[in-house]
């Protein structure tokens, strides 16, 4: 069978849509051998190629109350450390019986971008500690403080790469699924500060995410554009947006995946 490369672009909390859209990958029994993901798609890919099942990242998203997961204060930085998440994430993995996993163990090929504030360049994790790459790649400018680790100031991938589908290196897969939960025309205005950033880096990345989709054989894109970015309420919708998308395509998926068995034999 040839191999599938999944990846997924960043959107805070429109990116839980990815998990509707691997709940219908996991009933139709599509094969992923390998996931590329920015921010809320590199923390939801990391965790599934860790064994993380989405009904069970559902499940943890629906009981770990909101005020667990913030950390505010004033920091130089950002306005949340972050420390309260990871450690939830942390206690997820355990429980999984993956903690302190490392990518290259995974059972499946995985890879998160971050970017270098201090460099201004793009940073790949494709080894060393999973929950070190989570926290560097959903690292939003602003929002959450930087990663400080080896020498560099890490922040969410999205602010140079935001659907690194180039990362998925395409001579070891057949096919390309990605997909694109971010938008850069919106209707609405921006409620408060968080969302004017992160608009305004939606657009300074959209030309790139453009030539991402390019490269993508198959391009799932959920109905989130209503739903503000950092409105959590809306978690569930967004789930249930994923799943919708993904329903739509299956068909043609299933075509596309078993076509790529033939050619490759």
């Amino acid at each position: 069978m040839g191999k599938v490369g999944l990846v997924l672009g960043g959107g805070a909390v429109r990116g839980l849509a990815h998990l509707g859209v691997l709940k219908v990958f996991e009933r139709h029994r599509i094969p992923i051998d390998r996931i590329a993901g920015t921010s809320m798609g590199g923390a939801i890919g990391g965790l599934y190629a860790a064994g993380v099942l989405p009904d069970t990242l559902e499940h943890f998203i629906q009981m770990t109350p909101k005020y667990r997961l913030i950390d505010i204060g004033i920091r130089k930085r950002g306005l949340i450390a972050g420390n309260s998440i990871y450690a939830a994430v942390n206690k997820l993995l355990s429980e999984q019986g993956k903690h302190s996993v490392r990518i290259e163990d995974l059972p499946m090929k995985f890879k998160a971008v971050s970017v270098d504030l201090m460099e201004g360049k793009q940073v790949i994790f494709d080894k060393g500690d999973l929950l070190m790459a989570l926290r560097a790649t959903t690292a939003f400018p602003g929002i959450f403080s930087p990663l400080m680790y080896e020498g560099m100031m890490l922040v969410d991938g999205g602010v140079l790469n935001n659907l690194p589908v180039e990362e998925l290196d395409r001579e070891n897969v057949q096919l390309v699924i990605a997909v694109d939960v971010a938008r850069e025309h919106e209707k609405k205005p921006p409620r408060n500060f968080i969302e004017v950033v992160y608009r305004s880096y939606s657009l300074m990345t959209a030309e790139r995410k453009r030539s991402s989709l390019r490269l993508a054989d198959v391009v799932i894109r959920p109905e989130v554009g209503h739903i503000p970015a950092f409105d959590f309420t809306k978690w569930q919708e967004c789930i249930e947006a994923g799943e919708e998308a993904a329903e739509r395509i299956i068909d043609e998926l299933k075509l596309q995946i078993a076509q790529q068995s033939r050619i490759n034999g």
